[in-house]
C-alpha cells in the first residue's frame, strides 16, 4: 500500500462515515424539534426536558466519534511511519527466524543454528502441501549451518518452483534433544504493507519488519577476471 493510500483512506474511515450519519440525524431531529415546537399546544407545552436529554445524547455520541477519528490518523501515521521505516531496508541482506524459502531455478537456500553438539541430525523438506519431499543428514556442529537444496525429490526427481519449509531435528548421544532455530537470509527487493504490517519481500517470502534479526549490507559481486 502506498503512503498516499493510506492517507487518502481517512476520507472514508468507519469513523468518518459514522460522522456523516450523526449529522444526518441531527438534521432530522431538528427539522422533528421544530414541527413539533411550532404544532404544540400553548396550554400543555413539550416537556424541553426531553429535548436537552437527546441534545447531551447527540454530543456524547459525537464526542466519541471524533475520538476515535484521532485514533485513526495516529494509526495512519504509525503505518506511514513503519512503511517509510521499512523503505530503508531496500537492497539490505536481511536474517530472520523462519523456515521457509522459495525454489527458483533449482535453488533453496535455508539456515540453521544448532545449541549444541548433536550426535545424530537430520533436515526436512515440505512442499506447501505439508508432504515430505526430501530428507538428508543435517550438520552436527554446534553454531550457525547453511542448506541449499537443488529441488530434487528423494528419489532425483526435479519438483517445481514454489514456497517449501524446512525443519531440522537433533540430539545428543544421550537421545535429548538439540535447540535448534532456522533462519531466512537474503536481500530485501520490495516492501509491503497488510494488514497494518510492514512486510519484506526476501527471495519471493514475506518477512514482517519486527522478526529482523540482523541487517547488513549484501556482499559485491565478485568480477569476472
Amino acid at each position: 500500500m502506498e503512503i498516499s493510500e493510506i492517507i487518502s483512506s481517512l476520507t472514508n474511515s468507519a469513523a468518518s462515515q459514522t460522522e456523516q450519519r450523526l449529522a444526518d440525524d441531527f438534521d432530522t431531529f431538528l427539522t422533528l424539534l421544530t414541527t413539533q415546537l411550532q404544532q404544540q399546544d400553548p396550554l400543555d407545552p413539550l416537556d424541553s426536558n426531553q429535548f436537552t436529554e437527546q441534545l447531551v445524547s447527540f454530543t456524547h455520541v459525537e464526542q466519541s466519534i471524533q475520538t476515535n477519528k484521532n485514533l485513526e490518523n495516529l494509526l495512519a501515521l504509525f503505518l506511514m511511519q513503519s512503511t517509510t521505516t521499512a523503505v530503508g531496508y531496500l537492497g539490505k541482506e536481511v536474517s530472520a527466524e523462519g523456515n521457509t524459502a522459495v525454489l527458483k531455478d533449482g535453488e533453496a537456500t535455508w539456515f540453521y543454528e544448532l545449541g549444541a553438539l548433536a550426535d545424530e541430525a537430520t533436515l526436512t523438506v515440505k512442499d506447501s502441501a505439508g508432504a515430505t519431499v526430501f530428507e538428508a543428514d543435517a550438520a552436527n556442529l554446534p553454531g550457525l549451518h547453511s542448506f541449499t537444496w537443488d529441488g530434487n525429490d528423494k528419489f532425483g526427481t526435479p519438483l517445481p518452483d514454489g514456497v517449501y519449509t524446512i525443519s531440522v531435528s537433533a540430539e545428543t548421544s544421550g537421545g535429548n534433544e538439540v535447540a535448534v532455530t532456522t533462519f531466512t537470509r537474503g536481500t530485501v527487493e520490495a516492501v509491503e504493507t497488510q494488514g497494518g504490517l510492514s512486510l519484506l519481500s526476501v527471495g519471493g517470502v514475506l518477512i514482517p519488519v519486527t522478526d529482523v534479526l540482523a541487517v547488513s549490507e549484501p556482499e559485491p559481486a565478485s568480477e569476472n577476471p
